[in-house]
């Protein structure tokens, strides 16, 4: 089975209250995060993720060797493997070689992949040009330090995170954050079932944690 993910961004205590996230403690997020993970990826599985695993590197060898499935990451901004990133920009071979180590295989910041029988799908951690509407702040739009890395709208389905709790779907684009999905990684046959209804929109899930 194929799943996709982003935005998890293990130890960041901030992020609780960013997106909601009904957590008391980063180490209770962090655990519930990883049992979430491997309630529904086994072994054998194969997970996209699509950005922003962490801000800090730490978790990027502590925590990823607990996660299931043969793990790929399209790069985001925060991960220390992003072109734009300072760390990287300084040692991009010592980043890219630690990341390797940890369990990743490292895609490209724009990658297609080919679901026979489905679709087409563009990956991306951004949501494509233009895509503005979680930017705004009081009522403006802050201005986009990402432009250049997001993609044209040729028509394409888009599988992208970033936006974190803002919806699911919009038109074509299938937001794969923890935020937007309770927390859980997203299933091809979930995107599958997005597909087969065709551009849509739809909110976020809740966390329910117990």
């Amino acid at each position: 089975m194929i799943y996709l993910a982003s935005d998890n961004h293990w130890w960041h205590g901030n992020v609780i209250g960013f997106c909601n996230r009904p957590f008391t403690s980063v180490e209770y997020m962090n655990e519930k995060m990883v049992e979430k993970w491997n309630l529904v990826v086994k072994p054998e599985d194969t997970v996209y993720y699509l950005g922003d695993f962490s801000l800090a590197i730490r978790p990027v060898e502590t925590i990823t060797p607990r996660l299931n499935g043969i793990k790929k990451i399209v790069p985001g901004n925060h991960d220390w493997i992003f072109p734009n990133h300072k760390k990287f920009k300084k040692d991009p071979q010592k980043w890219t070689n630690f990341y390797q180590d940890a369990g990743w295989e490292i895609l490209p910041i724009h990658y297609e992949l080919n679901i026979d029988g489905l679709a087409n799908f563009n990956l991306c951690h951004f949501p494509y040009e233009n895509d503005m509407a979680h930017m705004l702040r009081d009522g403006k739009v802050v201005p986009d330090k990402y432009a250049q890395w997001r993609l044209k709208d040729t028509g394409r389905w888009l599988i992208h995170g970033h936006v974190h709790q803002h919806g699911r779907v919009k038109g074509r684009m299938i937001n794969v954050g923890v935020d937007a999905w309770a927390g859980f990684p997203v299933s091809i046959d979930q995107i599958a079932e997005i597909v087969a209804k065709g551009p849509t929109n739809l909110a976020r899930l809740d966390w329910l944690i117990p």
